[in-house]
């Protein structure tokens, strides 16, 4: 039985794990921005300082989260054994259970109007560019991978 259901796994090259991620973190990013540019026009003031609040918001946002998971998955992937892993491995079990609870909670969020329609404007512009830039961290390391698993992989993963 296990042998069939490896057969019917859809395995790819690790390499391609990174750019999967990224096409899924770019895909996020976009709907997310789109959530953004319709709620930040409705600030009481310039859009202009919506947009450096957003920028501000981004800047804490990636720093202090994103940057942090982008390079434990991207280690992630780097270090699996497998050639060949599922294409969905790019994130482990509990990831994907955490971004169906967080995107079910944003879209709760988007139309329940809880906050202010333009201080969700600048968070989904700090949550967007943070995605955004996960996708082209993990475009950059599919570029560069090599196809070796680092030395220090065995350590703690």
């Amino acid at each position: 039985m296990h042998l069939i259901f490896n057969k019917l796994k859809p395995s790819v090259p690790r390499r391609w794990l990174f750019f999967i991620a990224s096409a899924v973190w770019a895909y996020a990013s976009y709907r997310v921005l789109l959530m953004a540019s319709v709620f930040a026009p409705e600030a009481p003031f310039p859009l202009w300082e919506v947009i450096v609040l957003g920028l501000a918001g981004f800047l804490v946002f990636f720093n202090f989260v994103f940057l942090k998971i982008s390079r434990k998955y991207i280690r992630r992937i780097s270090c699996m054994k497998m050639e060949n892993p599922c294409l969905f491995a790019f994130f482990g079990w509990k990831s994907y259970l955490l971004i169906a609870i967080m995107a079910s909670m944003g879209m709760l969020f988007a139309r329940t109007h809880l906050l202010p329609v333009f201080l969700q404007g600048i968070f989904y512009m700090a949550l967007g560019g943070s995605l955004l830039m996960s996708a082209v961290m993990f475009l950059n390391a599919g570029i560069l991978f090599d196809g070796q698993r680092p030395k220090d992989c065995d350590q703690a993963v």
